[in-house]
């Protein structure tokens, strides 16, 4: 039996979260894939972790986001 997106979701999370740069997971239910947010500082490590979570979420796609995370003032 397949997963759900919010499945993946939940597993991405759970692996990657707070990790490599990622600072927010979202499922995007219009384009069937979870959105990535990572922090924008270019790093080869990342990209490597973006390859494994793409394989690891198949069927389903990804769309990485490169933004700042959010500050606390």
């Amino acid at each position: 039996m397949s997963k759900s997106l919010d499945e993946v979701k939940e597993n991405i999370s759970q692996k990657y979260l707070g990790k490599f740069g990622i600072h927010a997971i979202a499922v995007h239910r219009k384009t069937n894939s979870l959105n990535i947010y990572i922090d924008a500082e270019p790093d080869e490590s990342k990209k490597n972790v973006l390859e494994e979570i793409e394989k690891e979420i198949a069927p389903f796609s990804l769309i990485t986001i490169k933004e700042e995370r959010a500050g606390i003032n």
